[in-house]
């Protein structure tokens, strides 16, 4: 069993630390640690110091890093593992994170840092961000994750092979979870440590929530529009029932309909709504089979 534990950096003063521990964790294991580094200070050599492989970065970007790490990994390799040079994972759980792998079914296991996260390691902000997003994505994928934004994951390589991974940036995450699951991959969660980092924060949270959102959305869009229509369909629905309720309460009580135009638009609503679910089903049906053609 040969594992690879691919790091990105840029300008991580604990870069030494977490290379050393990852080997150290994984000296059972036949190992290889891979630095995608885009530094401007002397992090890649000290990585290249602690036995890692170093290999540098010419675009920049989150998901660009780990598609360049990836791209690095022996073809020996059994199970790559994601992981963050800031110190905030603990190299050492690195087994316990592969584990579900190494000994079980599971094609992707993350680490879940709520479940011992260290106090003023993520502030409320990004907690709250990381709830929401985790929320749309179970909602729509029908996952269970507690942490959907962990950095700190493991994959087994032949699974990983199959992904279709573009973007470059910090939707990078979501867009591996979720293509994951629509490949009927077997994902599992596993608490784990999480400590407040040592060097600059590299995630802008406004900016990067915003673009993993309407990541989420396209992909709702390309692989299961009839969700979005569902949910548009069933508002317009809900729209014309509470309308038209509000003209049957009156004509139940008075024995006429004096708002005509309340009632014209319940009925607009509501056939509105069935014809949006429609389409939506026409469009469901059209990229399943495209998706089946592809293959």
């Amino acid at each position: 069993m040969k594992v690879a534990v691919i790091i990105p950096t840029m300008n991580e003063p604990a870069i030494s630390k977490v290379v050393d521990d990852a080997r150290q964790a994984l000296r059972h294991f036949d190992t290889e640690v891979i630095v995608v580094d885009k530094s401007l200070d002397d992090t890649p050599r000290k990585a290249k110091k602690a036995g890692a492989i170093v290999v540098t970065q010419k675009e920049s970007g989150y998901g660009n890093a780990y598609m360049v790490g990836f791209s690095s990994v022996g073809p020996d390799v059994d199970v790559v593992v994601m992981m963050d040079g800031d110190n905030t994972y603990d190299a050492y759980e690195i087994p316990m994170l592969i584990d579900p792998i190494v000994n079980g079914p599971t094609d992707v296991c993350l680490g879940n840092r709520f479940a011992r996260m260290e106090p003023g390691a993520m502030n409320a902000r990004n907690r709250f961000g990381n709830r929401m997003i985790t929320g749309v994505i179970n909602g729509l994928y029908g996952l269970k994750l507690k942490d959907s934004q962990t950095g700190f994951r493991a994959l087994r390589k032949s699974a990983l092979d199959t992904l279709d991974l573009d973007e470059d940036g910090m939707p990078f995450a979501s867009e591996m979870i979720i293509d994951a699951r629509k490949k009927s991959m077997r994902i599992a969660e596993v608490p784990i440590s999480y400590r407040q980092r040592i060097g600059e924060a590299k995630l802008k949270a406004y900016k990067d929530g915003s673009l993993i959102l309407s990541l989420i959305i396209r992909m709702v869009r390309d692989y299961n529009p009839f969700a979005i229509f569902l949910t548009i369909g069933s508002l317009f629905i809900l729209g014309s029932l509470l309308s038209g309720g509000y003209v049957v309460y009156e004509w139940l009580m008075n024995g006429v309909i004096t708002h005509l135009a309340l009632t014209i638009l319940s009925a607009m609503l509501f056939m509105g709504g069935i014809q949006v679910i429609s389409f939506g089903l026409l469009a469901d049906i059209i990229t399943s089979a495209l998706r089946a053609a592809k293959r």
